[in-house]
């Protein structure tokens, strides 16, 4: 994949004018064009503005980079995924894993996740995108299928770091490379089918688990692209970005830097980051499948009970990126969200409840993903004017987050 701004005039920065420039992106930011006169259906897939040339592009973008980022994303979760569902199926018992070790799995993954995160992300506005993701994608994938070797938790633990690190980056980039190419309206329903690859990653690791634990358990020793677009298609992908004031991306300077750190932008979408995912970490942190193993549920029913959380997640992303795209409720649907997985927490924090509302809550958890897509495009949208604030913004606010969900479950 290449990057539209790859294809840009280049143009000068200097320290002085750097930052009456970002002011003047900000004004100009602000005055974003008027709602369309007819507003777009909701089952509507382009906005009745679009002309043909511009939908013949979308659907060539979808084709192309949607397609593209679901796939690689689906494989990543599932791998992390797998670590869990695995510890249910059998590696426990194999590994002679006790205490808190899958605790310290999780956290070497993430603490390799959390490290590389930024740097790699903001090398990746610097590199050839068509190159860098795939070589790193390689790397990750050798790393992770080195692990069904592994005969300790010690091997264990270096593989996840390193799959964690190549891993990490790839969806605050992916976050970043969207906002590169789709309109504000386009964002949200991008980044949720995006981010749906996720959840199908995780529902895949119960039923993949499952199938492989019946009938492959102990069998042979072994426990159970490249793409172009034509000039015009660029021409007409950068000047539907210039409509929405989202900058090419510009040499890095001092006061950039200075302005970003202390803009306002970076710390309120951070501290929306990180809430969101400590509701996220409800349902992602193995809460469920412990609690449904110490009830003495057998493999074959933990691995697809717990299946019913990502599909949770698969229909609060579609219906928020939806109402987010047409409707333009971020505001409104953060601020659902946020109420519906209060109530989760604070039941599954009582704790001593029916287990019909325990199951409810730990349910109700999975719409706290779902929310996830409209937070990153609202990212997008803020931070237009920059490209490198976005890089920033967006990379940080997912290694905020998981460097909460790192050590957060020890205690």
């Amino acid at each position: 994949m290449s990057s539209i701004t790859e294809k840009s005039p280049p143009t000068v920065d200097t320290a002085e004018n750097d930052s009456e420039r970002t002011q003047s992106k900000e004004n100009a930011y602000e005055q974003v064009s008027s709602p369309e006169s007819v507003r777009q259906k909701w089952y509507e897939w382009f906005a009745p503005s679009d002309t043909p040339e511009e939908r013949r592009l979308i659907l060539k973008l979808d084709g192309l980079i949607i397609v593209f980022v679901f796939l690689a994303y689906w494989a990543k979760v599932l791998d992390s995924s797998a670590t869990s569902t695995a510890y249910v199926s059998g590696m426990k018992e194999d590994l002679k894993l006790y205490g808190n070790q899958l605790n310290y799995l999780n956290t070497v993954y993430y603490v390799g996740f959390i490290v590389l995160q930024i740097p790699l992300t903001l090398l990746m506005t610097r590199c050839p995108v068509n190159y860098f993701l795939p070589a790193a994608d390689l790397l990750w994938g050798v790393f992770t299928l080195a692990q069904y070797k592994v005969s300790n938790v010690t091997q264990l633990y270096a593989l996840r770091f390193f799959v964690g690190a190549l891993g990490g980056f790839f969806f605050p980039a992916v976050q970043w490379y969207l906002g590169s190419w789709y309109k504000r309206s386009e964002l949200s329903r991008r980044g949720a089918i995006f981010f749906i690859a996720s959840q199908i990653g995780s529902m895949s690791s119960g039923y993949i688990q499952a199938g492989a634990y019946d009938r492959l358990d102990g069998r042979f020793g072994i426990e159970g692209w490249r793409w172009f677009l034509t000039s015009d298609e660029i021409r007409l992908a950068q000047e539907r970005m210039a409509s929405e004031h989202r900058e090419t991306r510009q040499p890095f300077t001092r006061s950039k830097i200075t302005a970003i750190l202390k803009g306002w932008r970076l710390w309120v979408l951070v501290g929306f980051a990180f809430f969101f995912s400590q509701a996220d970490g409800v349902s992602q942190n193995s809460g469920l499948s412990l609690w449904l193993k110490a009830e003495g549920y057998s493999v074959g029913n933990i691995d697809t009970i717990t299946t019913v959380s990502p599909a949770v997640t698969i229909i609060a992303s579609v219906v928020c990126a939806v109402f987010s795209d047409v409707y333009d409720a971020k505001a409104s649907l953060i601020a659902i969200t946020a109420g519906l997985n209060i109530f989760a927490s604070i039941v599954l924090a009582i704790w001593n409840v029916p287990n019909g509302l325990k199951f409810f809550a730990f349910f109700l958890s999975g719409t706290a993903d779902g929310i996830a897509a409209v937070v990153y495009a609202w990212a997008n949208e803020i931070c237009a004017h920059s490209a490198e604030e976005r890089a920033i913004v967006i990379s940080t606010m997912n290694t905020i987050g998981n460097t909460f969900g790192a050590w957060i479950p020890l205690l």
